[in-house]
């Protein structure tokens, strides 16, 4: 019997279109001896990738996420923590894959398939939807809303201009209470950022010893609540000189409550999450990829 490959794509994701791309991947897996089966509709995606799917003959060897970080986190909630995947990297940032070793050629990708080979990685949890990059409360899920509430097709980084500017000229930085476990007090601040990978967007490191198989999630926050503020904070995460700041507080947490008493949204993995409250934990390994795990940046 072939084994059975599912290519779940987002046709909206990155800048333009990976049609030929993704062909050519379809055709050289089915060469290869797989059955392909590929889908972009997101409730088709779930019927056949998902954990209790009566439409889902056979074992999947492997579910492709083709698409940008927040394809990788859809697919990641309908499947099995042991169901494998891989990611085509055709989104704007593709924070995950990048961290994972992931890119757009076809040749490594499908060797790594073919390997056999796998590793976990952990995922963090906001109010019970998983995310695999970063969740963030505050100005940054302010411009992942703005965005989202306008985007009707392709992005590249110039898309993100005009919500950020948006933001910048309505968005109040109400104060927000984080609370981790063990700790009595909470931390009072106006961004926070609960990261599973050490990377972000642009390549920033605002954790840069953070580990995604270590069983633990990494909470900065920063508590300056003004437009300028975010301009030196971003400075600061370039150069690395944040830690050292007393308005920063950087820490190692399984698990943290976040709430406001003003309306504050939240984004995970560059997608709009909601509003807080929210509890976010950690689910050591919970995740599975296909081929040899990576060597950790430094």
């Amino acid at each position: 019997m072939n084994k059975k490959i599912v290519i779940a794509e987002n046709p909206n994701a990155g800048a333009q279109d990976k049609q030929s791309l993704l062909s050519d991947l379809k055709a050289r897996l089915i060469a290869r001896g797989y059955l392909v089966e590929q889908e972009s509709d997101r409730k088709k995606i779930q019927d056949m990738v998902g954990t209790d799917s009566s439409t889902n003959e056979g074992k999947i060897e492997c579910v492709i996420c083709a698409g940008g970080d927040g394809t990788i986190g859809f697919v990641a909630n309908c499947s099995a923590p042991t169901t494998p995947l891989a990611i085509l990297p055709l989104g704007t940032e593709n924070v995950l894959a990048k961290q994972l070793g992931f890119d757009c050629d076809i040749n490594r990708l499908m060797d790594k398939i073919d390997s056999s080979k796998t590793f976990a990685i952990d995922a963090g949890e906001a109010n019970g939807q998983l995310f695999l990059a970063v969740a963030s409360v505050g100005f940054d899920a302010e411009v992942v809303r703005l965005l989202s509430a306008r985007r009707t097709g392709h992005i590249d980084h110039t898309t993100w201009v005009r919500p950020i500017l948006q933001a910048l000229g309505g968005y109040q930085f109400p104060k927000i209470r984080v609370r981790t476990e063990g700790n009595e007090k909470a931390v009072h601040t106006r961004w926070a950022f609960v990261f599973n990978v050490p990377r972000y967007a642009l390549g920033l490191r605002f954790v840069a010893e953070g580990d995604c198989a270590d069983g633990r999630l990494d909470l900065c926050c920063f508590r300056g609540g003004r437009w300028w503020n975010g301009l030196r904070y971003f400075i600061g995460v370039l150069f690395g000189w944040h830690r050292s700041w007393r308005d920063t507080h950087v820490e190692q947490v399984t698990e943290i409550a976040i709430e406001s008493d003003e309306p504050v949204p939240y984004q995970l993995d560059g997608d709009p999450g909601g509003e807080l409250p929210v509890t976010i934990r950690v689910l050591p390994g919970r995740l599975t990829f296909v081929g040899s795990s990576p060597v950790a940046d430094s």
